[in-house]
């Protein structure tokens, strides 16, 4: 007879450190011992995450790519207050650091932006984003995503072929890792191709009689699950047929004479049903001994203790006592040592639920939108919080849900399984018995391990990594023969207010200037104070971003033979561009030199050079005089010759700004003169190809695209006195917004991201509101994602017709 048991002992171990998926490491103590040092690695042992929400799920050549930021800390998902510094990575098809910008985070929330030139070839390129605390767990967070581009220099790129049966490797996981004789068994299985993806495979298991017993198909993306009851003195193998038709042979583990298993279902949403079932030599082996079952969800852990004095126990655990994600549940005997482990996933209604209203049910093309949301959390309370938005057109940009991450599958499943996790959006868009199903299969094959348990009775090791808080620079100061000069006196000094600190070099010379805030390629002076020493010395300066080593992009995206969806942004309206992979815009017999202009290389009116406006704090600074009949003010460049007349008086009107290909906002001081390479000014008719908003004429900024970003940019202006442009915080540019004439199309209309707001917050009342104009005709998606105070996490999707 089953026994139930309900007795419940809870004990909660918030922001818990869990490099390993490892929930309770083996010890040769009680499990109370274990939960109290669990309880101790809280204070000091906490994970950071960061997840980035970008504006479609794949670009062209000339397109920006736009992101936010979520950095969260602990296992409850609150925004971290850990780091105040996030590395985000551009990272190339083969693998190396295009463009990297360093972001302050405020709470844990950052947004940027990546500008792709227009002469990128096509291919699966990457970002990534880690703070400096990361690391001390490795690459398990750092975060990845595969940013698919598209291109028309290369040859074409074909989708994978189904892989044959000698390619494809079929595994098998009996639940909570044990095989025993005469307990009924849930045995996972997946199969993967050489492409990296699930492989659909049916087959039937028999025993060493070549007796069958079980048949089984995969479910979901090569997954699947056969129930078998082992016999004792039997082995059993599986007869695998494969999409091609042909078969292997794949041995079973081999079943346990005694044991006892662990079985978990999750299928009723309220409650997570738990069964230990001992077979019979096993049970009469350890009767009556204790037995205990630690249940860790979200830094919440919950002990249930018994004796064995019945072959099989269950009991239950309402999900309402338990958060949303992933559940480890794990067997111990009455000496502490783990016996059985099993993961599940908790899908309760404690996120985040959105009501999103358009103020049309059909608009016409070029309307102006007026959206509105209410964000309401769980318990129906409303929520406070920080949220991004997207709106694209669906008949420029063909979402696949299934496949498209959000901040729900990656911070509560992908971060936290081994390997690569297939269509994750799967498992969050419907939920249904189908779904938590196959979920609930992925936790028994990529979820499952054999007992990495790690030592919790030794002292704990220093972290390798601290958390940045801002800037640094730093360096050291060495006499002409290289030697160290301590105990001296370095002065850095901000250039535009003259505002002044002071450090003293250390025993090995080195100096450091620690967490500041400033902008990218901010000017300053550092000095050494000593007069005489300064002929004799020389300030080294260290690079101000050591980046993190770039590992391979195993993902199947990240292969050559990964189809990319047929979409063409900009370089469909740029026919005349030639595109090269990596290298500067040539066109011939025309000037050479790199070109983001629709008008191509040699017809600006003015091209304007790096090494001409270098070492300027600002661009508009370094452009004043040089840029012909251009005047600015407060970062605006307007032709002398060009006005609007509003209310009776003549206006200047503000030039158009087009920065690596992409119109922005106007001020032109958000780009640092150190990374600029070329500027084109277009008057007239040669501006006229950007349409009627470029009458006041478009100033072209294209910037150093794949430069060293992290170089420290530095002139000596005198013995011993430096003058500095450090990489510092990057601002990102405002998303353009067109204000459209009913009456008139502009060329740049039916742009596929209508609209990106990284900072939308809700009030008090969880309300929010914003408005965009729509372009073209098609199916327009909005998404928003985001976090509210309390580290509840949400994301939805609204879609309306424009026509």
């Amino acid at each position: 007879m089953k026994k139930m048991f309900f007795t419940l002992f809870a004990a909660t171990c918030c922001n818990m450190f869990l490099y390993a998926q490892v929930a309770v490491p083996k010890t040769d103590g009680t499990v109370k011992e274990v939960v109290a040092k669990l309880q101790s690695l809280s204070t000091d042992r906490v994970i950071e995450k960061a997840y980035l929400h970008f504006d479609k799920p794949y670009y062209s050549p000339g397109d920006t790519i736009y992101y936010k930021a979520y950095v969260t800390s602990g296992e409850q998902h609150d925004l971290s207050k850990i780091s105040g510094v996030l590395h985000v990575d551009l990272i190339s098809k083969n693998d190396s650091v295009m463009q990297s910008e360093i972001l302050q985070l405020k709470n844990g929330l950052a947004w940027g932006d990546f500008a792709l030139p227009n002469y990128l070839s096509k291919g699966n390129y990457r970002v990534r984003a880690y703070t400096q605390w990361m690391q001390n767990a490795g690459n398990a967070y750092v975060f990845n995503k595969t940013i698919p581009v598209n291109g028309k220099s290369i040859a074409q790129v074909y989708p994978a072929k189904v892989a044959a049966g000698n390619q494809t490797d079929v595994q098998f996981f009996p639940e909570g890792g044990m095989f025993v004789t005469s307990v009924p068994c849930k045995m996972a299985f997946k199969a993967v191709g050489s492409n990296g993806l699930g492989v659909y495979v049916k087959g039937v298991v028999v025993d060493n009689n070549n007796v069958p017993v079980a048949r089984f198909t995969s479910a979901h993306l090569g997954m699947g699950q056969i129930f078998i009851t082992p016999e004792p003195g039997k082995t059993y193998q599986a007869k695998v047929t494969y999409p091609d038709g042909s078969v292997n042979t794949i041995n079973l583990p081999t079943p346990q004479a005694k044991g006892m298993s662990l079985i978990v279902n999750s299928t009723d949403p309220a409650k997570l049903s738990i069964d230990i079932n001992a077979n019979k030599p096993y049970y009469l082996e350890n009767k009556n001994k204790e037995i205990t079952v630690v249940v860790y969800s979200s830094g919440t852990v919950k002990t249930v203790k018994t004796v064995l004095d019945n072959q099989v126990i269950g009991f239950d655990i309402p999900t309402k006592e338990l958060k949303t994600g992933i559940t480890q549940v794990t067997l111990f005997g009455d000496n502490g040592v783990p016996l059985s482990e099993r993961l599940a996933f908790i899908q309760d209604n404690d996120g985040l639920n959105f009501t999103i209203n358009s103020d049309k049910a059909v608009y016409a093309a070029y309307d102006k939108a007026a959206i509105t949301i209410n964000t309401r959390a769980g318990d129906n309370k409303a929520a406070v919080g920080n949220f991004s938005v997207s709106v694209v057109n669906e008949n420029k940009v063909q979402v696949n849900e299934d496949q498209e991450g959000s901040i729900l599958s990656y911070l509560l499943l992908t971060s936290e399984l081994r390997g690569y996790v297939e269509q994750p959006g799967y498992y969050f868009g419907k939920t249904n018995a189908d779904t938590r199903n196959n979920l609930d299969i992925l936790m028994l094959t990529q979820g499952y391990r054999r007992f990495e348990w790690k030592e919790l009775n030794e002292p704990s090791k220093p972290l390798a990594y601290q958390s940045e808080v801002g800037m640094t620079i730093k360096g050291a100061l060495l006499t002409k023969a290289g030697r160290a000069v301590p105990n001296e006196k370095i002065t850095l000094m901000l250039s535009a207010t003259g505002q002044t600190m002071s450090a003293t070099t250390d025993a090995a010379g080195k100096f450091s200037f620690a967490d500041m805030a400033f902008a990218d390629r901010t000017p300053f002076l550092l000095t050494l104070d000593k007069v005489a020493l300064r002929n004799k010395t020389n300030i080294v300066l260290d690079k101000t971003n050591s980046l993190l080593p770039v590992s391979p992009n195993t993902s199947p995206e990240g292969k050559a033979d990964h189809k990319l969806p047929d979409y063409y942004g900009p370089v469909a309206m740029q026919p005349d561009v030639v595109h090269n992979q990596l290298k500067p815009v040539y066109v011939k017999d025309k000037m050479n030199y790199k070109t983001s202009s629709l008008a191509g290389a040699g017809n600006a009116d003015q091209v304007i050079f790096s090494k001409d406006i270098k070492y300027f704090p600002s661009l508009s600074q370094a452009l004043n005089g040089v840029a012909r009949n251009v005047q600015f003010s407060n970062g605006r460049a307007i032709l002398r010759t060009s006005s609007v007349v509003v209310s009776g008086a003549a206006t200047p009107e503000p030039m158009m700004i087009v920065i690596d290909g992409a119109i922005t906002s106007g001020n032109i001081d958000n780009i640092h003169p150190a990374d600029v390479e070329t500027v084109e000014i277009l008057k007239g008719a040669n501006a006229s190809i950007y349409g009627l908003g470029a009458g006041a004429g478009v100033m072209v900024i294209n910037t150093k695209q794949g430069g060293n970003n992290d170089e420290v940019i530095s002139k000596e202006m005198a013995p011993g006195v430096l003058s500095l442009s450090p990489q510092g915080f990057y601002r990102a540019r405002e998303f353009y917004m067109p204000v459209y004439d009913a009456k008139i199309k502009s060329p740049w209309a039916d742009r596929p991201t209508i609209y990106w707001k990284p900072n939308l917050t809700t009030n008090d009342a969880g309300n929010a509101a914003f408005d965009y104009f729509n372009e073209g005709p098609g199916r327009y998606r909005i998404v928003i994602e985001g976090i509210d105070n309390a580290g509840n996490i949400g994301h939805a999707v609204y879609t309306y017709n424009v026509q």
